[in-house]
């Protein structure tokens, strides 16, 4: 049989244990989720119907594919950080604006985007219990976000068969940087829901609609005006700084094809390129231990946190 200190140490060390469990319990934090994120993706710039970053329309002739993975951290109640690796296809071609005038300009490109970015994201509107049935299953977050970024510029042009990378070429007699600058920004929204089997919302499906903001007007390689053909190297350079050959004067010898004269016009300096992408993300939530004393206030993903009180916040 135990004795009285014996039994006291046990009483002791089983309540010492059960606190501990607790507040280990308490203490998770769900604070990060990471997630996927595929969608659609369109350029704006001199390859276009309507030049211009104004020019908005979803969904295009040249349409192309978004994808990319990202991990997020809550801060408070209303702001979160996200960390994005994303790849997109860009694409362009005169050939498909049949009304722009530009048909006879022939250039086309596609660029193969891989852009790294950070944001910061607001929440306006939260939805505490989506349905108001007090069983806080789903929630809602209506976002707004702003961040930089930095993404690998590399257009290019299929020619015979190939494709060509154009950067290296300085069809307009220029050199740019392959590496790049840009400023997402955008809106969306997510719902976070549980999967019935535990009381945690640690799902969420969401869709945003983004747009890069950039510092370049060469994601097409067309910017400014034609060279002199004297400073355009001779063979492949010659044959995609200006394709109109590829039109009036198929067959003829590079050497006995007419060129643009220098200084005209081949692209729209006054505005840089962009592009957007929306895309449909899932995400899970993760389930990280405390560290050092701080605790969250309140739990983003249980329903009967402190701030469920009130179900709906602006």
């Amino acid at each position: 049989m135990y004795s009285l200190p014996a039994k006291t140490l046990l009483i002791l060390s089983l309540f010492w244990s059960c606190t501990l469990a607790k507040k280990d319990l308490r203490a998770q934090q769900y604070l990060w989720d990471i997630g996927v994120k595929s969608g659609i993706a369109n350029y704006f710039g001199d390859l276009e119907a309507n030049t211009g970053t104004n020019s908005f329309q979803l969904f295009r002739p040249n349409t192309r594919w978004a994808t990319g993975v990202f991990a997020r951290k809550r801060l408070s109640y209303r702001l979160a950080m996200r960390f994005d690796l994303s790849y997109l296809r860009l694409s362009g071609a005169d050939s498909l604006n049949l009304e722009s005038g530009r048909t006879t300009r022939n250039l086309h490109f596609r660029n193969d985007i891989y852009e790294t970015s950070w944001r910061m994201e607001f929440y306006p509107v939260i939805i505490d219990d989506v349905g108001w049935k007090r069983r806080f299953l789903v929630d809602f977050h209506l976002m707004g976000f702003v961040g930089v970024g930095a993404f690998w510029n590399n257009p290019k042009a299929e020619f015979q068969g190939d494709w060509h990378s154009l950067r290296p070429l300085r069809t307009e007699g220029r050199s740019y940087s392959p590496v790049q600058a840009s400023i997402p920004m955008g809106i969306g929204f997510f719902f976070s829901f549980t999967d019935g089997r535990s009381k945690f919302r640690r799902h969420r499906v969401g869709i945003e609609l983004s747009y890069r903001l950039l510092f370049t007007d060469y994601l097409d390689d067309v910017s400014d005006s034609y060279p002199n053909v004297e400073n355009v190297e001779p063979g492949l350079a010659r044959d995609l700084y200006s394709r109109t050959w590829e039109l009036n004067q198929p067959g003829i010898p590079q050497s006995e094809r007419r060129f643009p004269g220098e200084g005209r016009q081949r692209g729209n300096p006054d505005d840089n390129d962009a592009f957007a992408a929306l895309t449909l993300s899932y995400s899970y939530v993760l389930s990280t231990g405390n560290r050092g004393k701080y605790r969250p206030k309140y739990n983003y993903i249980y329903g009967n946190s402190i701030r469920s009180k009130r179900k709906t916040r602006w």
